[in-house]
């Protein structure tokens, strides 16, 4: 049966209907995710879309399909040789014509996976889905006030979470930009729905890193901050006639697990394991049952750092570190995840 594979970088969990959020809309996120299974704690290892890709397109896995397409969707246009057709776009609009084309080629034993940067700045930020997240903020007796323009492309850096007026924009232009790429994949599973893949076809949802929108402090991938908004992200697999929807998975899993959730071969972690570097900053982090352990490698001269430690499931954002607390159970994880980055 042919798979097709959806990759959005910068897409957090916390962004989307599927994983709790009640305030953006993805209408068709939400539909693919009643339709399948969606995994509930999935973590990049590396979180970036050169680490993430790295993982997922291993020559092993790649071998089980003897026709793979790959359609970038993105601002990055180099050649990947692990597929045999490589395509690059910027638009939907774009994509939208292609596919077709590419859809109707591909044979039952074929791989296309398509790869999305839309959710890294700059976003598009349609003016009606904007006004739609803006109503509550605009007064009615305010006609001769200046419009209030999306923030569509913040600048990666220190975030200020004090400003509740930055906040409140920021966070809502980055929604009306995830509801208009939600409306963007609808067009896309319609073409697939014409075409009949959604009864041969395994369809799967992911993305390699969720973008940073000040909860700690910083804009982007601006430090190595293993936060939950940066390494938590998506992973939904629609299977053909949309067998075992309404699943939840609730063990962990990880960008190397990707495979063998599509072959549906089961996954068993007691712990992820992320870590990752940006300039002076380099960080690992190990999440359990129980707990999630920051654990700075190195930091910049003027910004010291010490270990963070949060109660899991409770603490679900780490907003309340408890290391200072708890140190024999930072010491602990440390240990172990120092084992861990060794091996790897």
């Amino acid at each position: 049966m042919p798979t097709i594979a959806i990759a959005a970088h910068g897409c957090p969990v916390g962004a989307i209907g599927p994983y709790g959020n009640e305030f953006t809309v993805t209408t068709h996120l939400d539909r693919l995710a009643a339709e399948g299974i969606v995994y509930d704690r999935h973590y990049a290892e590396v979180p970036d879309p050169a680490g993430a890709c790295r993982i997922w397109w291993n020559p092993e896995a790649l071998a089980a399909f003897p026709h793979r397409v790959l359609v970038r969707c993105t601002r990055d246009t180099q050649l990947v040789e692990a597929f045999h057709i490589v395509h690059h776009v910027r638009t939907f609009d774009e994509l939208i014509e292609l596919l077709p084309g590419i859809l109707d080629a591909l044979p039952t034993d074929g791989l296309l996976w398509i790869e999305f940067d839309s959710l890294i700045p700059p976003w598009v930020v349609p003016a009606n889905l904007f006004e739609l997240y803006i109503e509550d903020l605009i007064e009615e007796d305010a006609e001769e006030a200046e419009p209030i323009e999306p923030w569509s492309d913040p600048p990666i850096g220190w975030f200020d979470r004090d400003d509740a007026a930055s906040w409140e924009l920021l966070h809502r232009s980055f929604a009306a930009a995830m509801t208009a790429f939600d409306a963007g994949l609808g067009r896309m599973f319609e073409l697939f729905r014409e075409r009949k893949l959604d009864e041969i076809a395994t369809w799967a949802f992911t993305g390699s890193f969720g973008w940073p929108l000040g909860e700690h402090g910083i804009l982007g991938p601006f430090r190595a901050w293993l936060y939950e908004e940066f390494v938590h992200v998506p992973m939904i697999i629609r299977r053909p006639a949309a067998a075992e929807a309404g699943l939840r998975f609730s063990g962990f899993t990880q960008h190397a697990d990707f495979w063998n959730i599509l072959n549906s071969v089961e996954v068993k972690r007691d712990a992820v394991v992320s870590r990752w570097a940006v300039g002076e900053s380099e960080e690992a982090a190990i999440r359990t049952d129980e707990f999630a352990l920051l654990l700075p490698l190195r930091t910049p001269e003027d910004e010291p750092r010490p270990p963070e430690l949060y109660l899991k499931p409770g603490d679900r954002w780490e907003a309340n570190n408890v290391q200072p607390r708890q140190i024999e159970t930072a010491e602990r994880l440390e240990e172990e995840l120092r084992k861990q980055i060794s091996k790897s």
